[in-house]
Formats: C-alpha cells, sequence, structure tokens
C-alpha cells in the first residue's frame, strides 16, 4: 500500500513540475518566420501579424517563466526580440511596398493626361465648318444639342482655383503649373423617359497641345461650388444648372476647348471655346 501511495506521488510530483514551455516556442517559431516575410516588402503585412503574435506569446512566455510554470527563458527573449524584429521588418516592407503603389498610381495619372490625345496638329479655325466642330467651336453661352439634352456651358472661369480651395478645406490645391476652370452649365433634359446630368454627360477639356483633361484622377478639382453632380434625376423639360471642374496645366488653356458628349458614346462631340 505505501508502494502505491509513493508511486502516486512521484506522478503528482512529476506532472506539477513539467514545465510548460509552449508560448516561449510558438513565440520563437513565429517571429523566425516573421523575419522570413519580412525579408521581401510584398509579405511586409503578412510579417507585421506574425511579429505581433510572436510578442505577445513571448509576453505570455515570460509570464510562465517568472511563475516558474516554465524554464524556457532563453528562447522566450529570443522569440520576443525577433518578434519586434519582423514588426520592424514588415512596416518597412509595407512602407516600400505603398510607397511604390502611390509612385505607379501618379505615373499612371500623368500617363493618362497626357495619352488622351488626339492624333493630328489642331486644325486652324474654319468659320464655314460645322458649328460645334473642333475647326469652329461655339462661344461661351451658345446653345448645342446632344441626344436626350439641350446644353449651355455659360461661362468659364479659367482660374478658379480660391473658389474652389474656399469650398471646403479639404480640397489640395491643383498641382504645380496647373489651374482649376470651372465652368457654368445648364442641362435640359429632352428624352423621353428621364435623364442625369452627370451621368448621361460627360465634359472634358481638349488643351492647346492636343491633350485631353477630365478622365484622370489627377484632373479632378476636388469639392467646388454649386456641382452640377449634386443635382439628382430630370423628368422631360427639367433643368439643372451647376459647375463643372477640371484641373489643366495652365500652359495649355490658350486655345483651349470644352469637349461636351453622351457618356460612354465617344459619338457627337460638340466642342465649346473656353472664351
Amino acid at each position: 500500500m505505501r508502494q502505491i501511495q509513493f508511486f502516486m506521488s512521484a506522478d503528482s510530483n512529476t506532472s506539477s513540475t513539467s514545465a510548460r514551455n509552449g508560448f516561449g516556442v510558438t513565440a520563437l517559431v513565429l517571429a523566425i518566420v516573421g523575419v522570413v516575410f519580412g525579408l521581401v516588402p510584398l509579405t511586409g503585412f503578412i510579417a507585421l501579424i506574425l511579429g505581433l503574435l510572436s510578442v505577445l506569446f513571448g509576453l505570455l512566455g515570460f509570464g510562465r517563466v517568472r511563475k516558474g510554470l516554465a524554464t524556457n527563458k532563453i528562447m522566450t527573449l529570443a522569440g520576443t526580440g525577433l518578434g519586434v524584429v519582423a514588426v520592424a521588418l514588415g512596416i518597412w516592407g509595407m512602407t516600400i511596398f505603398f510607397g511604390a503603389v502611390d509612385e505607379l498610381d501618379q505615373k499612371l495619372d500623368n500617363l493618362g493626361g497626357s495619352a488622351s490625345t488626339v492624333t493630328g496638329e489642331a486644325p486652324a479655325p474654319d468659320a464655314e465648318a460645322a458649328p460645334g466642330s473642333w475647326e469652329n467651336p461655339l462661344h461661351p453661352g451658345q446653345a448645342l444639342t446632344l441626344p436626350g439634352w439641350d446644353i449651355t456651358i455659360h461661362s468659364t472661369t479659367q482660374d478658379a482655383t480660391d473658389a474652389v480651395l474656399a469650398e471646403n478645406q479639404f480640397n489640395d490645391p491643383p498641382a504645380a503649373g496647373r489651374q482649376f476652370v470651372m465652368a457654368d452649365v445648364s442641362a435640359t433634359y429632352t428624352g423621353a423617359d428621364t435623364g442625369t446630368p452627370w451621368i448621361d454627360l460627360s465634359f472634358r477639356i481638349l488643351g492647346s497641345s492636343n491633350n485631353v483633361f477630365g478622365s484622370a484622377s489627377a484632373d479632378s478639382c476636388g469639392v467646388i461650388p454649386n456641382a452640377l453632380s449634386d443635382t439628382g434625376e430630370l423628368y422631360p423639360r427639367g433643368t439643372s444648372r451647376g459647375n463643372i471642374c477640371i484641373s489643366v496645366p495652365a500652359e495649355q488653356l490658350t486655345g483651349a476647348n470644352w469637349i461636351v458628349e453622351a457618356s460612354f458614346s465617344g459619338e457627337d462631340e460638340v466642342f465649346v471655346s473656353l472664351e
């Protein structure tokens, strides 16, 4: 009987003194994997997550070491330290990755602003050409007609920067060398169903060097006063009036024209001079 009690007591002592080193081991494994992922900027976010988990398990492991429940103090310390390194590498990698994405986006925007180009040289003004054509653009205040719409560009402010910046404190100023060009536009729906000006109509600017502006994100003005895009749906003979705005290089404004067309059609373009 005493022998049985002795063995039971020995088993109990062995169980109570067995080391619980799982947190420290987990911290070290996660940290090593995190450091490996952190060496590649594309996987920096994975390194960041693994590093944070490693630090968490390392702190839990230290708690067990302090209570005498674990014996792998050095391993836990190494895992926590490498976890911090993995976090740092993850942040570094994400910074490089998102910086590269922003740079690529900016290059694409610049490319979009210069790639939308009308081929050939600008035609000489021709009063005998069809009104509203590239050769004979309409003037501000003259009405134009597109399928389902009667449109008038009443006036154009070639440098509306102050008005745009005053409209919203979060608006950014135009990029260096650019100006915010804003026009006062009215649109009357003449179709049989309903129409929405800012959806059904497209407004762009053809610069003096034959570059088209208004499609790239770099051409945006931000929040503008009395925006045409704030108007709603129209029934037949309903009219909306508001402003449109495009960021355009100042050097391309001399002789520039508005291009007005039905959205997504690419047909029935009508040209209106800025002045």
